[in-house]
């Protein structure tokens, strides 16, 4: 089928690029045959010039929305038939109901988190029309989610080129690795909840069980385990959860780093992404892209951390003081001994500004993940409202890679040089924020502990 696709052209070519997403939610065939293979190789079929690439990119946008749409719709008027007629035997009612409850509770991300996700992006759509979710805030999230996926998805084709084979594996086990991350997620939260509703009867049912005499012998090793996930504990379930983070952010840096060392896999997407840039630089474009690369200075952002420095020492905020100082300081040392490790030259091309000093990683990448995460975080936990901590975070994202793209775009750097800097960035900061956190509650612990403000 495959083959087939790559032979085709014009509207035919468009039609199929569209037809596939669409029907990927609609009638569930995203089970069978997942959407994002044929919207990488649309991408590949504009990389050949049988089509062009604006129009893969609307062609795979509008394919995911209507089809997402009409599932919606499918759900909204035929779904709770469905449910309660021939799938009754493998769903079960309270199942159900958790599931509409929790897209309640969470719509809007649930909507967008499942767009990227193997599996979920035939269900959500469906059951958002079950959940009864308003269709206006169905129709915001799903745009979103569907415009980045499709836009995204069809570039990594089109940037790939003949290579499409390589990109495809790694798409679809990125999705199946998101959606084994979703559900991690989601059964840990439920777990987590479980226990704390009913410690009590929890913690007298483990005693009971150490007592056993078969778990004696095992006895010290269990309840340190038990300890890692008890959330008030100084070393548990928020250690837990940072040291996680750590192993999976430092993971993925590690593989760029290898990447980059041997040339292999990662680099190879390095010179088409150079070649695409180069030959769509606008006058325009270029003045933006100069204006928002200072925003990741490491001179800029030290300056804006002193005067919020001064701003929280005012306020007494110690810790968040100390976080904006030794997010970006430590971040800045690691890449330059990581620099000077790696000694990468930089993009043998006419660069749009002045840079001396090796490539790899990216010191403005570097600064503003750990820099711009570090703030986030702060303004994240000083308010209560979901909506706005979603708002926080997104601002910080976009801001985060659109200094990323500006070094591309300047061409002084290359496309992996700005992915490990930023997750050099995101490791240390998470680094910082696991201390903060293990500091903080064994202070809490101890009677002279003082409360502290925090920002």
């Amino acid at each position: 089928m495959i083959e087939r696709i790559l032979h085709l052209h014009g509207a035919l070519a468009y039609a199929l690029i569209f037809a596939l997403p669409a029907l990927e939610s609609s009638v569930f065939l995203g089970f069978i045959f997942p959407g994002e293979i044929a919207v990488i190789l649309g991408g590949v079929l504009a990389f050949q010039g049988r089509i062009t690439l604006g129009g893969a990119i609307a062609a795979a946008v509008l394919g995911a929305i209507i089809g997402d749409s009409v599932g919606y719709e499918v759900g909204k008027h035929y779904g709770t038939r469905l449910l309660d007629g021939p799938l009754r035997r493998f769903i079960k009612a309270d199942h159900q109901e958790r599931a509409t409850a929790f897209l309640r509770r969470h719509g809007g991300k649930s909507i967008f988190i499942g767009r990227f996700t193997a599996a979920l992006r035939a269900l959500i759509p469906g059951m958002a029309g079950i959940a009864a979710i308003p269709y206006p805030t169905f129709l915001l999230w799903n745009a979103l989610g569907g415009a980045i996926w499709g836009s995204g998805f069809t570039l990594l084709g089109y940037l790939a080129g003949n290579g499409y084979k390589r990109v495809q594996h790694t798409a679809g086990r990125a999705s199946a690795l998101l959606l084994g991350l979703v559900l991690t997620v989601v059964i840990i939260t439920a777990v987590a909840r479980r226990i704390a509703r009913n410690q009590e009867r929890l913690g007298a049912w483990w005693s009971k069980q150490l007592e056993r005499p078969v778990l004696r012998w095992f006895r010290a090793p269990l309840e340190f385990l038990g300890h890692r996930f008890t959330p008030g504990e100084a070393l548990g379930l928020g250690l837990t959860a940072g040291l996680v983070t750590i192993v999976v952010i430092g993971w993925g840096f590690g593989i760029v780093v290898k990447d980059v060392a041997q040339r292999q896999h990662l680099v190879h997407f390095d010179q088409p992404f150079l070649d695409f840039l180069i030959h769509h630089t606008e006058g325009g474009l270029t003045l933006a892209m100069k204006v928002i690369t200072l925003f990741g200075d490491p001179i800029f952002i030290a300056a804006i951390a002193a005067i919020a420095v001064i701003l929280l020492a005012g306020r007494r905020a110690w810790s968040a003081a100390f976080l904006l100082v030794a997010a970006p300081a430590g971040a800045y040392l690691l890449e330059r001994l990581v620099r000077a490790i790696v000694h990468r030259h930089r993009p043998p091309v006419h660069a749009l500004i002045h840079v001396t000093g090796s490539s790899f990683p990216s010191a403005h990448a570097t600064m503003a993940a750990a820099f711009y995460g570090a703030i986030a975080l702060l303004l994240a936990r000083a308010t209560g409202s979901w909506k706005l901590k979603v708002l926080i975070w997104t601002v910080t994202f976009t801001l985060v890679t659109m200094i990323c793209f500006s070094r591309l775009y300047l061409r002084v750097h290359w496309l992996t040089d700005v992915v490990g800097g930023a997750a050099l960035g995101a490791l240390w900061t998470t680094v910082v924020v696991s201390g903060l956190g293990v500091w903080h509650r064994a202070r809490a612990k101890t009677p002279s502990g003082s409360a502290e403000p925090r920002a």
